[in-house]
């Protein structure tokens, strides 16, 4: 360690990841910059100053990139003909284009929903406002979900899901 700093590897705010890309093409210090919010969930790209003599020491990861290959693997293991996915507010879908794209080739029918922070509420007003065979049909799609909220929406989601009649919920983390 007395070469000094080797690597940073940070995970802030757009404008402190500019300030650090700005300092660490300056020293030559390579820079990884996981690009999250601080719920969790992915955050929207942040925009890069060029660097001075085309020497950029930093390189932006954003998870959802994996993410679309996890989830084309996902739907063509199911074989799911037709699904939603959830998102909160935070999360950028831009960044699910190329799998939108795959999955519209492939003829696999896509719902994108947004949740807002209140989900109780969400529930509330969707079983409450849905007519009969709208919900049953509603139902049937809710059960083929993915879910790309902070951990925190996923977990009341999960819940409220798991208290609506007609359907349960079965989880399988890493170490199950």
């Amino acid at each position: 360690m007395n070469q000094g700093i080797l690597a940073l590897v940070t995970s802030t705010g757009c404008a402190s990841a500019s300030a650090l890309q700005s300092l660490t093409d300056a020293m030559h210090i390579p820079h990884l910059y996981i690009q999250r919010n601080g719920e969790g969930s992915p955050r929207t790209a942040c925009q890069f100053n060029p660097s001075p003599g085309g020497q950029r020491y930093t390189l932006a990861a954003r998870p959802p990139v994996r993410l679309n290959d996890v989830m084309l693997t996902l739907v063509d293991e199911l074989r799911w003909q037709k699904f939603i996915v959830f998102y909160d507010i935070e999360y950028d879908i831009r960044g699910l284009q190329g799998f939108l794209d795959q999955t519209s080739r492939q003829g696999v029918d896509v719902a994108l929903q947004r949740v807002d922070r209140n989900i109780s509420k969400v529930f509330t007003n969707l079983f409450t406002t849905m007519r009969t065979e709208e919900l049953n049909r509603y139902r049937d799609t809710l059960r083929r979900a993915i879910l790309l909220l902070s951990p925190q929406g996923a977990h009341t989601f999960i819940q409220q899901v798991g208290h609506a009649p007609g359907f349960f919920v079965c989880l399988r983390g890493e170490g199950d």
